[in-house]
């Protein structure tokens, strides 16, 4: 795993700046700390901050075929590495080193544009064609590894992180008013937007070639859902058993110290299951739980439950509120405002996990595959309870409902059920996945912003995603969506960054491309078996797991961060979003925040999610525009 910059001059008679280069390497050196470097050819400079998995000593980049013509630099894993090594050599080309990713460079040779088609991985990482003068861009299919990328009046600069471009003159420019409109929606800033105006996001499946004075961004692979509603379902479970096998043993391939994320849950622990069976030595796993305040959340004894069924190198971790400290650090992390609660945990799993091994796999993913989401189940019953009558009658009375004191979500939950009865599946989804609904969003704006908004061309990015997916059933309408938004835009650019803050590698079976392809024809009622989610996985994995994690309820990897913010961390949440910062800030309504607050300390309403977002907002804006952090 590695962190990759660069810079194209568009005027190709102004040689390249060493120094810009060198100086986003540096922003990238916890990406990759064991080593740094480069390659200046002109008008071009490549940089690459590596962190050694596979071929330590010889697998240096960046990286070049036999006549130096053609160069490359990799941030990811190749696991078919070796089946193209072979296939390369016997059509004669001659592989300076053992690293995975000189494939890359010879298989360019081979296919031109064309030749991420052949890899199977996770990947970003850039092609230098001097004979051409060719830049191509690419990054995986799924998302697993980003890549940004930014226009001035005179270059095209590229990486593995935002905090790379900042380093340019421009700073990143201002910021774009829908991006901040899809974060306070979506928690995330999605598809090609980022914060900053003037810079954009690679999407996953897509490549950007630059030739001739022109750019162009194009796709080479899309997933559709195909289900075969006649398939068997034995059969299904099955192939899948094989392929989710073959994911995660691939993903074992590892010239360092290894190991995986453990929480108790049936993906983790399929993972590991797994993992036991195709190692001679007990696999190192590593979870975190809670204590006092964050009880309910606390799956520790799950977790211990897998590591003694297959003998485990176990380690733990206790979280406790005081994370005060690490919010600065998070906040760099993302070089946006990101507003997942999980990335505390994450943030501690990652470091702890560190501190043992350089490789770690997770079960990241297995929701969206087996149909794992409580609004999975939602969406579905939904479409029953809209024509029973009286359902609104119920709603209302559901909305005076007082929250949980123990931090559960069932009754936020189930008050998002039901105010979304009224509304058509798109925008019920919408409602789902929201934090702000749309309408909350305008009210929450400061008045001169709000009229700003109205102004800007903006189109919602479920909406995009989701064009094409109209004539399915609801439930592959709401996996699909999700794959293709929250996924990639979310769950792997958060997996991606807390792991590599931490110089740790993080893989993910569940979104091997292969799998994904043979569970896009998976028919909805083998994932979603009436109301029991992930069926696919129960029934694969039935003879691997213990029953108590078969049978458990999914809490989720998160935080305590309602009880959190009604107790210890209410002075701090108070600090950031209280009425003077609010109105130093100057984006918000400020009575409108205060409102929220009120609501969620007299426990009216949980406000965790809404809260969370505008405390990610206002240390972020701290740190990167006030402060302006790079």
């Amino acid at each position: 795993m590695c962190g990759i910059c660069g810079v194209l001059n568009l005027d190709s008679r102004r040689p390249a700046d060493r120094t810009r280069v060198a100086a986003m390497c540096e922003a990238l050196r916890h990406r990759g700390p064991d080593e740094e470097g480069s390659h200046v050819d002109g008008e071009v400079a490549l940089g690459i901050r590596r962190l050694k998995v596979i071929d330590l000593d010889t697998g240096s980049q960046p990286l070049h075929n036999e006549d130096r013509t053609v160069w490359v630099v990799f941030n990811g894993e190749i696991y078919n590495f070796r089946a193209l090594r072979k296939e390369l050599e016997s059509k004669g080309h001659e592989f300076h080193t053992r690293t995975d990713g000189e494939t890359i460079v010879h298989l360019y040779e081979e296919h031109g544009e064309e030749c991420m088609t052949r890899l199977r991985g996770m990947f970003a990482f850039a092609v230098w064609d001097s004979r051409r003068r060719r830049l191509m861009l690419v990054r995986d299919r799924v998302g697993v590894k980003q890549l940004y990328y930014s226009y001035s009046e005179d270059a095209l600069a590229f990486g593995s992180e935002i905090k790379c471009l900042l380093q340019g003159p421009s700073r990143g420019g201002s910021i774009d008013l829908r991006a901040l409109h899809d974060f306070l929606v979506y928690r995330y800033v999605a598809g090609e937007r980022t914060i900053f105006e003037s810079i954009k996001r690679l999407p996953p499946a897509h490549r950007l070639v630059h030739e001739n004075g022109s750019s162009r961004v194009e796709r080479y692979w899309k997933l559709d859902p195909r289900p075969r509603e006649t398939a068997d379902e034995a059969e299904v479970v099955g192939e899948f058993r094989r392929r989710f096998e073959e994911a995660v043993r691939i993903r074992m391939i590892s010239d360092v110290p290894l190991g995986a994320f453990l929480s108790g849950g049936i993906d983790s622990s399929a993972v590991v299951g797994i993992m036991a069976q195709s190692s001679t030595e007990p696999v190192k796993t590593f979870t975190i739980g809670y204590e006092a305040e964050g009880v309910y959340y606390d799956e520790r004894r799950y977790a211990r439950l897998v590591a003694e069924r297959f003998g485990t190198d176990h380690h733990e971790l206790v979280v406790r509120p005081q994370v005060e400290d690490v919010m600065p650090k998070i906040i760099r992390a993302f070089d946006e405002p990101f507003g997942d609660s999980s990335v505390i945990p994450n943030w501690f799993v990652s470091k702890h996990t560190r501190e043992h091994v350089t490789v770690a796999l997770s079960g990241l993913g297995g929701d969206e595959v087996a149909a794992g989401y409580e609004r999975y189940l939602g969406g579905v019953l939904s479409e029953r309870v809209r024509r029973v009558p009286g359902h609104g009658t119920l709603g209302r009375w559901i909305q005076r409902l007082p929250d949980s004191r123990d931090g559960s979500l069932a009754v936020d939950r189930v008050k998002r059920f039901f105010a979304g009865l009224e509304y058509d599946f798109p925008e019920r989804y919408r409602r789902y996945v929201s934090t702000f609904t749309r309408e909350e969003v305008s009210a929450l704006l400061a008045p001169d912003l709000r009229e700003r908004a109205r102004g800007e061309p903006y189109e919602d990015p479920l909406e995009v995603a989701g064009r094409d997916l109209v004539g399915y059933d609801v439930l592959s309408r709401m996996t699909f969506l999700d794959i293709r938004t929250y996924l990639p835009d979310d769950l792997l650019v958060l997996a991606d960054r807390l792991s590599m803050a931490h110089s740790l590698e993080a893989r993910v079976p569940f979104v091997d491309h292969e799998l994904l392809e043979f569970v896009a024809t998976i028919p909805s009622r083998i994932k979603l078996r009436g109301t029991e989610k992930k069926h696919l996985l129960r029934a694969a994995f039935k003879d691997l797991l213990p029953p108590e994690i078969l049978r458990r309820k999914k809490i989720g990897f998160s935080i305590p961060l309602a009880v959190w913010f009604r107790g210890s961390l209410r002075s701090y949440l108070m600090d950031w979003l209280g009425e003077a910062r609010m109105a130093r800030l100057g984006y918000f309504d400020v009575a409108a925040v205060s409102r929220l607050i009120a609501e969620h300390v007299s426990r009216r309403h949980n406000h965790e999610n809404k809260l969370w977002v505008l405390l990610m907002f206002s240390l972020w804006h701290d740190a990167y525009v006030e402060k302006r952090a790079g």
